[in-house]
């Protein structure tokens, strides 16, 4: 085992040992804090039973529409608003008035607007993963070198090529940034959105063991959603380091 993989396997592995000993040894009611080992013996019962499985699914659905309606929407307004100031005065303002606003907020517009099913989720979502990747993006292609913007157009390149092919790929890793950045804010807003309006998900199945009282199962959905964040979250790392093999991590 690597000494990175090691030095990252140890504070998870100190919490659950905490934890259990917490549990076992009564310092906490294992009423309000199970054990670890009851909340895995919880999580394997719902694998088994299939509706684990179901839920995850329904919430993956929803997120991954919505995130990808916003990266594809956001990147090219966040680059326009860079490259153009009749852009930048346009959307800026707009930006900056909806960014501070919560997306719960903006649920009973959306039940209103879509109905209880899957889209007024992917809307919540898609507006809220928008201006971490929009912001991003207008900073990275803002910080590009003006050297390479005139070499492109004395080879010829028309604003759409210089757009395209310089813009956005030397901004990549700030974009990347956005994007990950915008699928931890993805994964919050389809559990918050799940447990105020929806019959399916993890968000929803946290909520029914809530109100039920099932600690466990509580605990066993939050731990599920950490571990389904933290596998995207590297998943998006492995990706940003196959297309940009230039842009390396130089800490010691």
């Amino acid at each position: 085992m690597g000494r990175g993989l090691l030095r990252k396997v140890v504070s998870p592995a100190g919490v659950l040992v905490l934890w259990e000993l917490s549990s076992r040894r009564g310092w906490v009611d294992p009423l309000f804090l199970p054990a670890p080992t009851s909340v895995f013996l919880e999580i394997w019962r719902l694998a088994v039973g299939g509706s684990l499985f179901v839920d995850i699914t329904a919430s993956l659905r929803r997120v991954v529409m919505g995130f990808l309606i916003a990266v594809a929407v956001s990147v090219v307004i966040g680059g326009l608003m860079a490259r153009s100031r009749i852009a930048d005065d346009l959307f800026d303002p707009l930006v900056e008035l909806i960014r501070p606003v919560s997306p719960l907020a903006m649920f009973p517009l959306a039940l209103l607007w879509f109905g209880i099913g899957d889209a007024s989720k992917v809307f919540l979502i898609a507006l809220a993963c928008s201006f971490p990747v929009i912001l991003n993006t207008y900073a990275g292609v803002r910080s590009i070198d003006p050297a390479l913007i005139l070499a492109a157009r004395s080879l010829g390149a028309t604003p759409w090529e210089i757009f395209g092919r310089v813009a956005l790929r030397a901004s990549l890793p700030q974009i990347f940034t956005g994007v990950r950045l915008a699928w931890g804010i993805a994964l919050i807003v389809i559990i918050a959105s799940e447990m105020i309006g929806s019959v399916s998900g993890l968000g929803y199945m946290v909520l029914t063991a809530q109100q039920t009282f099932r600690v466990e199962r509580v605990f066993a959905g939050i731990i599920i959603i950490g571990v389904l964040g933290f596998i995207s979250d590297q998943a998006l790392r492995m990706l940003q380091r196959r297309l940009l093999p230039w842009h390396r991590d130089h800490r010691g």
